[in-house]
């Protein structure tokens, strides 16, 4: 085939595509395709884990990145919606005593609540986390790295980092293991049914078996900006041990300092605050005052801003000043909205735990059926606390309008605003009134008027005042 010919048939064959091809300055992208859990599996998932405890450890940043995280994806309350008064009381407060650690933790430690912000932490910093139902009604969290492959796995089984798996990818059963004691190793324990157990973390892969934490893509940035600080302090904290500069012709002697031979200057830094007496034509040209520099300081700063990324958290969430009040507020509200999927995953991780609860106080006689309802049929609901209003008289007022005009309802304004349940907060209302009428109290909570006014929008002038 003729030169000419060849390079026709390669450029005819040539994918379009730009993003796969190397021009030198870029890596060449990689045509190895495996499974998520081929790319982090044994002692890779234990390196990943150490680098995440090590962070949320030592960093601040990092461990701030994960609790604000957590204010808004893990915060629930319990409601029962069968329409069965009794029934959704009797199973609320059931739950709401078995939710004390006493009850629900196996080790007694931490309440229901603690213990789904633990375990949604734990699959942030180690990936994933395991939550098993005990027989006597407690849970138990089973840390990421004791999930592993026993040694005596059957090679006909498919194991994917310690958990079993049948042909269509459903987990069977995990391998549960135990620490040595004064030792780094593990021991096979049991192996647990999937039933019994619930493995929460973070897929993003149909095939995807262990979970994987979002911040794996930000550790390198944290760290580098970490190590970066660190480097900052200690030149800071030298620099600060040079009192005083001098110039001076002074040929008796150079102070706490001695001038060699070949123009250098040999200093002791060891004995604290050193005065230098330095010749007219000397300098220390290492010598500076705004350190770290302004341009250190913002490119911290992007670095910064693009790994809590990971957690799609707006920069001014940690810097507060970055942005104005409407600016701040537009953040949240996409925030918010990234919010929903995450809080869908621990619903999931409840709907699992509720589920196993009312199914044993059934079975135990503590709970009756409303009639014609099965344990599949009872609705209930796990509602995410919302945020107050930023401006009440502005926001409450905005709220009405939309009742007004059917755009919403009372009841889930009360739930994104985190004001409770609106018939409860009816019922309270009318018990309110009732005792102010008793005692001769006249009360209303009556909205007279919804209108608009010149204040509303922005801190405009107000130019007909």
């Amino acid at each position: 085939m003729s030169t000419g010919l060849a390079n026709r048939v390669k450029t005819f064959f040539a994918s379009g595509y730009d993003a796969i091809k190397s021009n030198g300055k870029r890596g060449v992208a990689s045509a190895v395709l495996k499974q998520e859990d081929d790319q982090l599996k044994n002692r890779d998932r234990d390196k990943m884990s150490g680098a995440g405890r090590e962070l949320h450890r030592n960093f601040s940043i990092v461990a701030w990145a994960i609790r604000k995280h957590l204010d808004y994806v893990t915060q629930f309350d319990f409601q029962m919606r069968t329409g069965n008064d009794d029934f959704d009381v009797l199973a609320e407060t059931l739950m709401h005593e078995w939710s004390r650690p006493a009850n629900c933790d196996v080790a007694g430690r931490h309440s229901l609540s603690k213990m789904i912000r633990m375990a949604e932490g734990r699959s942030l910093i180690d990936n994933d986390i395991g939550v098993m139902f005990r027989s006597q009604g407690r849970l138990q969290a089973i840390e990421s790295e004791l999930i592993r492959t026993p040694s005596t796995a059957e090679p006909s089984e498919r194991w994917f980092n310690g958990v079993a798996v049948n042909q269509d990818g459903r987990a069977i059963g995990y391998g549960l293991h135990k620490r040595v004691r004064d030792s780094s190793g593990f021991e096979f324990v049991k192996r647990v049914k999937a039933s019994n157990m619930v493995l929460h973390g973070c897929f993003e892969r149909f095939d995807q078996v262990r979970g994987v934490s979002p911040l794996a893509s930000a550790y390198n940035s944290f760290k580098d900006v970490y190590e970066g600080i660190d480097y900052a302090l200690a030149k800071m904290k030298v620099e600060q041990l040079f009192a005083l500069v001098i110039h001076s012709a002074n040929t008796s002697g150079h102070g706490d300092h001695t001038r060699q031979g070949d123009g250098t200057y040999e200093v002791d830094m060891g004995k604290g605050p050193v005065k230098l007496e330095m010749d007219h034509d000397d300098d220390a040209k290492f010598l500076k005052t705004d350190n770290p520099g302004s341009n250190t300081r913002e490119f911290l700063h992007v670095v910064l801003g693009m790994a809590i990324k990971a957690l799609d958290l707006p920069f001014n969430f940690y810097d507060e000043s970055h942005t104005n009040f409407f600016g701040s507020r537009a953040a949240w509200l996409l925030y918010d909205r990234s919010c929903h999927a995450k809080r869908a995953n621990v619903l999931e991780l409840l709907r699992r735990i509720t589920v196993w609860r009312l199914r044993s106080w059934i079975i135990e006689g503590r709970l009756t059926l409303p009639g014609g309802m099965s344990l599949r049929q009872l609705p209930f609901e796990w509602v995410p606390r919302g945020m107050p209003w930023w401006d009440p008289a502005k926001e409450i007022k905005g709220d009405l309008l939309a009742i007004s005009a059917g755009l919403d309802n009372p009841q889930r304004i009360c739930k994104e605003r985190g004001r409770g349940e609106f018939e409860d907060n009816i019922k309270q209302i009318a018990k309110a009134q009732a005792v102010a009428a008793e005692h001769g109290v006249e009360v209303s909570f009556a909205v007279n008027q919804i209108e608009g006014s010149n204040n509303d929008e922005g801190g405009g002038n107000n130019s007909d005042d």
